[in-house]
Formats: C-alpha cells, structure tokens, sequence
C-alpha cells in the first residue's frame, strides 16, 4: 500500500507547556480542528479526562464522516527549555477506513526577540491499496487542512479565540460582474500581505461617493495552481459596467454562472477555511465544481469593523 507523510508547522507566541497543555486536551479540538466548522452538527464526544494516556475523541458527521483518536504517548516538557510531544492513534471509519500515525512535536524558539514555541504536526500512514492515485492530491490538500488548523490553535493559544465562523448560504445564480484593481500572484503562504498591499495600492483610486462603486473583492484566476502553491489573482473593487477605469488598474469580468456560496465571519487570515469548508460541502452533495474564477466579496470595511465580525462572501463555481 502507498505510504504518506504529511507536515507542518506553526510558530505560536506562547510557552512549550502552554501549547502542549492545548493540543493535547481533546476538550480544545472543537475550537480548532480544521475539520469541524463545516459540520457543526457533527457529533464529538471526549474522553474523561481528555489529556491523559489512553483518552479518545471521537468524531461522527455527515461531511466529515466518522473516526477517532487516541493518545498513546504523552510527553510533557521537563522544564521551559525542553521539547514536549505527543502519539496518538488515527482511525477513519467513513468515508473510508484507514489508519494513521499522528505526532505533535513541540520545541522552544524565540519569535522577535520573545520566548516561544514551535510546533509540527505529523501523520504517517498508508492508504487502502484502491486510493493509491490519491497520495499526491491527500498530502496537498490535508497539509492544507493542517496549516489551517495550526493557524487557529496559534490564535487559540494566544488570544483564547478563535476568530472564524462558516455558514453555508447554498448554491445562487449569479450575473457577470465588473472588478477594478491591479493583477497580481503569490505564493499562498504570501498572500495575506500580498493581497493587502495590492488593495492599498488600489485605495487611492477608490471613490466611495461614487454610486457605481461597491464593494472591495478578490477574483482568483484559472491560472491559479494549489498544487504549486500559486494563486493569480486580481483585487480591488465592484463596480457598473461603464465605470471609468484609472489608469493605473485593469478591469477585469467576473463571469456569470452558478456558485455555491460560503459566508465566512472573522479574521481574514482564516478564510481558507471558507474555501476548503466549501469544496467539503460540495464533495458530500456530490456537485461538480466549474474549472472557472471564484471570488471573495468583502462586505464590510476592516478599519471600522471590529476582527472577529468581518464579513467575506466566497463564491466557488460550479458546473
């Protein structure tokens, strides 16, 4: 059978002993598991206690089907300089059943100038022999998933939140659509702040008073390749059909089509979880997604909305 490794890590601004006491207390999965957000009605029991050798957590849901980890090797940090880490046990039962190996290796470094912590997620396993074609596209997109996850366990870790809600609006009809704005790529651990520095860039050139101007948006190309860790994207705003464009912007044409839409509410550096939320839905209802555009609609303004009550429409083609 086809054996796998996946990692990766994440630096958190917080001690060894806080981030092992956090993954490994089952209690905190909920908040953080790049999984669940999709599902909220899937059902999650927890051993007690939750952070000793031997507890499970235990996972049964329509789009995230069914499984269970266990710990098996808990291994907390002798003092604040030392590593800590943690085993367990992966077992799927729908959609399919499999095994793993899961590990957390966590290690202390300094993150500007501070004392903190570096932690790696593992998984080891092999995939039935009938899922060989999948490895490649499991070890992008899970270590996607795992990314994201780290990411809010950070935000955990360090806030006691985590700022990012999902709700699925449905499938909607939409007409071709003007965006005004520069065209610009990145690699996708780049493209917070590339993004951001594009759409000031575009500011200047943003005339609110101006009724043929709506909201400010992000069109994702076709030429766009998760695989490669490459998006190509145009941002800036909505506008009418006939809106003047500066001279320093292109326009560009979202086109018309079908969508599934997936409202995300939080930290913008969470919205991959709308995207990979999305993509999960639309595989459980077994929809064809478009090779076509898809896009983020920003629907409030984040220099007057407070973090956590942010608003992005993400709209993901389909056929």
């Amino acid at each position: 059978m086809p054996a796998f490794h996946i990692q990766r890590s994440q630096t958190i601004d917080a001690d060894v002993s806080d981030v092992f006491n956090a993954v490994t207390d089952y209690s905190t999965w909920t908040r953080w598991s790049p999984w669940l957000q999709v599902d909220p009605e899937a059902e999650v029991t927890v051993s007690d206690p939750p952070n000793a050798n031997g507890a499970t957590y235990h996972w049964k849901g329509e789009l995230v089907g069914e499984g269970s980890m266990t710990h098996r090797e808990l291994q907390p940090p002798k003092n604040s300089s030392s590593n800590a880490s943690m085993l367990a046990d992966l077992a799927f039962v729908k959609p399919f059943k499999s095994e793993s190996k899961v590990e957390f290796e966590i290690e202390p470094v300094s993150t500007d100038g501070r004392p903190g912590s570096k932690i790696t997620w593992h998984m080891r396993g092999k995939l039935p022999w009938f899922l060989f074609w999948m490895r490649s596209m499991m070890e992008t997109f899970v270590g996607m998933d795992y990314e994201r996850g780290l990411l809010m366990l950070k935000q955990l870790v360090e806030t006691g939140e985590v700022l990012s809600e999902l709700e699925i609006k449905g499938v909607v009809n939409e007409p071709d659509r003007l965006i005004i704005g520069q065209r610009g790529g990145c690699t996708m651990d780049d493209i917070g702040c590339h993004m951001a520095a594009t759409l000031e860039r575009v500011k200047p050139h943003y005339n609110a008073d101006d009724e043929r101007v709506h909201e400010w948006a992000s069109l994702y190309h076709t030429t766009s390749d998760l695989r490669k860790r490459w998006f190509d994207y145009t941002a800036g705003y909505l506008a009418d059909k006939g809106t003047p464009v500066p001279p320093a912007c292109v326009a560009d044409t979202i086109p018309a089509g079908k969508f599934l839409l997936v409202r995300h509410v939080g930290d913008y550096a969470h919205l991959g979880n709308a995207w990979s939320g999305g993509i999960q839905f639309i595989r459980y209802k077994k929809m064809k997604m478009a090779k076509a555009v898809g896009c983020e609609i920003y629907r409030n303004d984040p220099e007057t909305t407070d973090t956590k009550n942010l608003i992005t429409d993400v709209y993901i083609a389909l056929k």
